[in-house]
């Protein structure tokens, strides 16, 4: 989850420029008020519903130097007290800092932030979070402090805690886009702007379920392992995380910065992201964590991309259809695939070798759209799908007895189905049907498969006679096992 910055400032140009560092970590969401009245109402409002920002950043030089009346209207409120405060300034002045410190200032930074007093900002909040009641103690003792010296006293005492958390934040921002936003801001316009752009989003599946049966720790685990993994290779290939969904991931190529090859750029980075999944794996199987896999899709069109909100509030945004359409292209993927939409082909600098090609259709729209499943891209990135290893089908000798529930989304639009299993591995199930059923199902439909008191979710690959070919989202802990099916037999 974001951590909150307020950040008070009553220069706009100033504020939008430190609201666009801020946000271009990816962990944090900056808060931007721009007079007294916005600071009071928001600061009710995070008292009304216990949701304090992590942060506050205030601009010395933005006209409000006089009384400073809405940082000093925060500290006399106790539960503002214990949040860290950072000062900035443009001028480097003995002066200014001693007059920072004395209003409250844990840290006082030079505008415009540098890469160092990014890495600050992250740090100083999440560490809030992580330690609040520790900071509050922190925080009301350097309000009493009366010089500067005591004060980057106690912030040394927090240099190994510090580190620690270093260690676990990581680079959850890119120098490269902070850059582009500095020296030209026309790359990323004051209010936003339309734009070809390619957007990519990637979502776990089955996890929602998974995450059911494991401890809060577990889930913690294995989501900041993959998602760190994820982001390192989004980053390398120049995309931009808009935000972390649960275990999805929303991302943009070819905004704020402006790249020549936005759609080859997110198909390698996809292709990377998918090889990844197998370090991602062994560090599950070497902590005892259940294995995952990931459904991405990639869909390019015309975006508005920018500032979003009002002037109190405000957050860097992508909008429109294509978001939409590269939501619902995720949803019929199943694990380790990637499926692009066969408009993003006309982006291509490369050519790109597929698996086949479909057409899917969407509630709500009335065309039927054309994805294709990649197997790799040629050009600008060569990047090609690792092979997977070709899994055995183990028939049964017995047909096994299923109740089958056709989904959309996570509910139920049909009512029950009887069917045999006849054949069945790790990843895939193969049921035969009644012919009188089989009119009903469709391709990429979603399906729930109960035997017994066992479950599993997945997804229709493949309809031949009676006969149903299924790809596994999810599968309740015994449901193999229900369905007389022995992994290590499966696996010989």
């Amino acid at each position: 989850m974001k951590k909150d910055v307020w950040v008070l400032c009553n220069s706009r140009e100033d504020m939008i420029e430190a609201q666009r560092r801020i946000n271009e970590g990816g962990g944090l969401r900056a808060f931007c008020l721009l007079h007294l009245e916005a600071v009071q109402k928001a600061a009710q409002r995070a008292l009304e519903m216990n949701a304090m920002p992590s942060l506050l950043v205030v601009d010395y030089e933005s006209g409000c130097r006089e009384d400073f009346a809405s940082i000093r209207f925060l500290l006399s409120k106790p539960a503002f007290v214990g949040i860290p405060l950072f000062f900035m300034s443009s001028v480097k002045d003995e002066e200014i800092d001693e007059k920072c410190y004395e209003l409250g200032a844990t840290v006082v930074l030079r505008k415009p932030f540098s890469g160092a007093s990014m890495l600050r900002i992250e740090r100083a909040a999440l560490q809030n979070e992580m330690t609040r009641n520790y900071e509050k103690i922190v925080q009301k003792q350097t309000m009493e402090l009366a010089a500067a010296k005591e004060i980057k006293r106690l912030n040394e005492q927090l240099s190994v805690r510090n580190e620690l958390l270093h260690r676990i934040l990581g680079k959850y921002f890119s120098d490269e886009v902070v850059d582009v936003i500095l020296e030209k801001p026309q790359g990323a316009a004051i209010g936003g702007e339309k734009r070809i752009v390619t957007v990519m989003m990637a979502d776990l599946r089955g996890f929602t379920a998974l995450s059911e049966r494991l401890s809060a720790d577990e889930v913690v685990a294995i989501l900041n392992y993959y998602l760190e993994k994820m982001t390192e290779v989004i980053m390398k290939y120049r995309g931009t995380i808009i935000e972390f969904i649960g275990d999805a991931i929303l991302t943009v190529f070819g905004a704020p910065l402006v790249a020549e090859h936005a759609a080859d750029d997110a198909i390698a980075a996809a292709i990377e992201m998918q090889n990844c999944m197998e370090s991602v794996n062994r560090y599950n199987v070497e902590n005892g964590y259940p294995e995952i896999e990931a459904g991405i899709g990639i869909h390019a069109g015309e975006a508005f991309i920018g500032n979003i909100g009002s002037e109190q509030f405000m957050r860097y945004n992508v909008i429109g259809q294509v978001v939409n359409l590269c939501s619902r292209i995720q949803t019929y993927s199943i694990g380790g695939q990637i499926l692009v939409s066969e408009q993003t082909l006309e982006y291509l600098e490369g050519e790109l070798l597929l698996n086949k090609k479909f057409e899917i259709s969407m509630k709500g729209i009335h065309d039927r759209l054309m994805v294709c499943d990649v197997k790799a891209i040629s050009g600008v990135h060569a990047a090609k799908l690792s092979e997977a290893e070709e899994e055995k089908m183990v028939s049964l000798g017995q047909p096994i007895g299923a109740v089958l529930y056709l989904l959309q989304g996570k509910s139920v639009i049909r009512a029950s189905v009887q069917g045999d299993i006849m054949a069945i591995s790790e990843h895939r199930i193969c049921i035969s049907c009644k012919e009188a059923y089989m009119k009903e199902f469709a391709l990429y439909q979603d399906m729930e498969v109960v035997v017994g008191d066992e479950c599993a979710y997945a997804k229709i690959l493949g309809i031949e006679d009676n006969y149903l070919h299924l790809y596994f989202t999810f599968l309740s802990e015994h449901f193999l096992m229900n369905c007389g099916y022995d992994a290590k037999e499966g696996n010989e």
